[in-house]
């Protein structure tokens, strides 16, 4: 990203600030507890699963009694349903959204208000793939699908520019669709923006224990359960398992957010380092005193306000 490239962040954690804005801190503890009621120690994963669809899922119908310019389309890869949002008249571009949930919980319909926004504000029609989740599906059916649904856009919309774009999960499988794109030959998105992506089934980062009890929402003890039932058989270490110990050279530019309180910190923050380091376009923003995810959860904050800037101007720059 010309004039704005943004070098590999030293090392430890980013310097802490106040708390100065108490819409801030609400929203942050509260959304804090929301997701503490979802994710019980002892819940099993299809009862955390079905609680976050209920509490996430919004209908079409009232989607659309809400936001009367809002439509929404399905495609079919064979037994793999895509749902299709577009919140704007004529998208300019093509935004393929994977999204998280650990790779055992979430779905389109739970991510609706989320991918409203992102095609309003990146002015795109956005296509998401209901891939596969573990642990009855583990590794690697939700690359398989992403893959799948991808190739399947692609073919649909050949001359528009296309972005990936991922969450947590769904921030690593984004990456680990890059690396096979790359890996068998084929075109690569305009870029990919990856927020809180989860990149290290190993759960090795520095932050996964600098920040155990400042990350508000989960712990590390989640993450271990969590990457156990996706990993099932499979090499935790594998390239595309934990793509943060990849070769990740030849990429598309990459826009990486994370927050500084939350224990994926150091997932985005190693990849950032290495792509930067292998020749990759990279830029990571950090958001100070911000926790997982927080563009897409917490939206009306200040510093989710100037990351979807960010993200808008990202998206207008590529192509080149």
């Amino acid at each position: 990203m010309t004039g704005k490239k943004i070098g590999p962040i030293d090392g430890g954690l980013p310097p802490r600030r106040s708390m100065t804005s108490l819409k801030q801190w609400l929203s942050l503890r509260g959304y804090g507890l929301v997701t503490s009621m979802l994710f019980g120690a002892t819940t099993s994963p299809q009862k955390m699963r079905a609680r976050f669809e209920r509490f996430g899922s919004v209908s079409r119908d009232t989607l659309q009694g809400k936001f009367p310019n809002v439509e929404f389309d399905d495609q079919q890869v064979g037994a793999l349903g895509i749902e299709v949002v577009c919140a704007v008249e004529s998208p300019k571009r093509v935004v393929f959204h994977l999204h998280g949930g650990a790779f055992f919980m979430g779905s389109p319909a739970s991510y609706r208000t989320r991918t409203i926004r992102l095609s309003y504000r990146l002015d795109a029609e956005v296509y998401v793939p209901d891939y596969r989740l573990a642990p009855e599906h583990p590794y690697p059916a939700a690359l398989d699908d992403a893959y799948a649904a991808f190739r399947h856009v692609r073919a649909l919309r050949p001359h528009s520019p296309i972005f990936i774009t991922g969450d947590s999960a769904g921030g690593g499988l984004g990456l680990s669709l890059l690396i096979r794109l790359r890996e068998r030959g084929l075109a690569m998105p305009d870029g990919a923006i990856l927020l809180s992506p989860w990149t290290d089934m190993t759960t090795s980062g520095d932050s996964v224990e600098a920040n155990h009890g400042r990350d508000l929402w989960f712990s590390r003890n989640h993450l271990k359960v969590w990457a156990d039932y996706y990993v099932g058989q499979a090499d935790a270490h594998s390239a595309y398992l934990s793509p943060v110990f990849a070769d990740l050279s030849e990429l598309s530019p990459l826009l990486l957010f994370a927050g500084e309180d939350e224990l994926l910190l150091d997932d985005a923050r190693r990849v950032h380092e290495s792509a930067s380091r292998e020749g990759t376009e990279s830029r990571m923003l950090v958001g100070e005193g911000m926790q997982h995810d927080w563009p897409l959860a917490l939206p009306w904050l200040d510093e989710s306000k100037r990351a979807w800037g960010e993200m808008r101007q990202f998206v207008e720059e590529y192509p080149r």
